[in-house]
């Protein structure tokens, strides 16, 4: 059997895992197709994903876990079949073993490049992959005849043309990939029995070439369009450095105003310090600026709640819950909004299924515990 078999075979199974346990949680099977195609981000959390929040807080083995994991059906579906595509070559080139530890040292180098350039949360195999990319390279550049050359070339540029997608689309982790195909070709270079030295000082130049050009297109993509992931239960803000998060929001801002991801974040940070009222005008920008999704909405109808405009605030939380059903918190803001207007069934049908997703958050609790008295 492929190697790439057994591991596609792991990412789906832990992405179908993550589905079973947000519709077990969720408790609505009629949006089983929303969760089949988007899990719930918190199940992914429990599960291992990766990034500076889970890894400030200890859980080091992420590094070993998010590789695995994957946010959507489109993003394991690309993965999977770039697996497909790529690792039967590596295999018949250094033999299964080594294709796997290749494979894995790419996949963990990714993940900690992703904690070490500040990534909030990151996951997928993409890292892992571009880590067999760095070892066809390395292949290439040692072989040095016109193979070798064209295996070389080809690799580098799926790789570079990978790079600059990030670029252009929020939310790729450029830092993972990099980080990967570093990793990979390091553990190529390893585990090679015969290293030996290039013969041909064109090729040393061309391979340390391509190696310059995608660490420019990776610096370029982290300076040129910073774009922070958060959980829409709002983990990030309350775990990472608030004072680190507000001014990375105020450089981007300072540059570029209209950036609705900044503002969004600076949201968040002004609602963890009770700021509701910044954080109502920050949110009201992002969401003009294009961020009109679950975790805008919910976090201005939060605001509103605490600001005393309850009813005001009721659209965005229901609209918030249609687009995200399965995040705790986003219920949860739903159930406190439906509590201060006096809708008290509702509000305990709220609270109930955000404590199934959330089993342990003191406000959800205390919120169930005063309209049931503790039943």
């Amino acid at each position: 059997m492929p190697l790439a078999y057994p591991l596609a075979a792991v990412c789906a199974g832990l992405y179908l895992l993550a589905v079973l346990f947000t519709a077990w949680l969720a408790g609505s099977p009629q949006n089983l197709g929303r969760i089949l195609w988007q899990p719930s981000q918190g199940i992914l959390y429990t599960l291992g994903i990766g990034g500076q929040v889970p890894f400030t807080q200890g859980r080091i083995w992420t590094l070993f876990t998010a590789p695995y994991l994957h946010g959507s059906l489109p993003h394991l579906a690309l993965n999977l079949f770039s697996l497909l595509q790529v690792m039967p070559m590596v295999e018949r080139t250094y033999g299964r073993l080594r294709a796997f530890v290749i494979y894995a040292v790419g996949g963990v180098a990714g993940a900690l490049a992703s904690v070490l350039w500040g990534e909030t949360f990151s996951l997928g195999a993409s890292g892992a992959i571009f880590g067999l990319l760095g070892a066809i390279v390395f292949y290439g550049a040692r072989r040095g005849d016109a193979f070798g050359r064209a295996l070389m070339t080809n690799a580098a540029f799926w790789a570079g043309l990978n790079f600059l997608y990030g670029l252009l689309n929020p939310g790729i982790s450029n830092a993972g990939h990099f980080g990967g195909f570093l990793g990979g070709l390091s553990a190529a270079v390893l585990i090679t029995r015969r290293i030996g030295p290039f013969q041909d000082p064109r090729r040393l130049a061309f391979t340390l070439a391509s190696l310059a050009l995608l660490a420019l297109a990776f610096g370029l993509g982290n300076t040129s369009s910073q774009v922070w992931q958060f959980s829409t239960n709002g983990q990030s803000a309350a775990m990472a450095n608030i004072d680190d998060l507000q001014d990375r929001a105020s450089a981007v801002l300072a540059v570029d105003p209209s950036n609705a991801d900044a503002r969004l974040l600076r949201a968040v940070v002004l609602a963890e310090r009770d700021d509701y009222e910044g954080a109502l005008r920050d949110v009201d920008l992002a969401i003009k600026g294009g961020r009109n999704d679950a975790m805008a909405l919910n976090l201005r109808a939060w605001s509103l709640f605490k600001l005393g405009r309850a009813e005001e605030g009721l659209a965005d939380a229901e609209a918030a819950v249609k687009a995200a059903p399965n995040e705790g918190a986003i219920l949860d803001t739903r159930a406190h909004i439906y509590e201060a207007l006096g809708r008290r069934e509702e509000a305990i049908a709220d609270y109930k299924a955000a404590l199934r997703l959330i089993p342990n958050e003191p406000e959800t609790q205390a919120g169930l515990k005063r309209l049931t008295g503790g039943d």
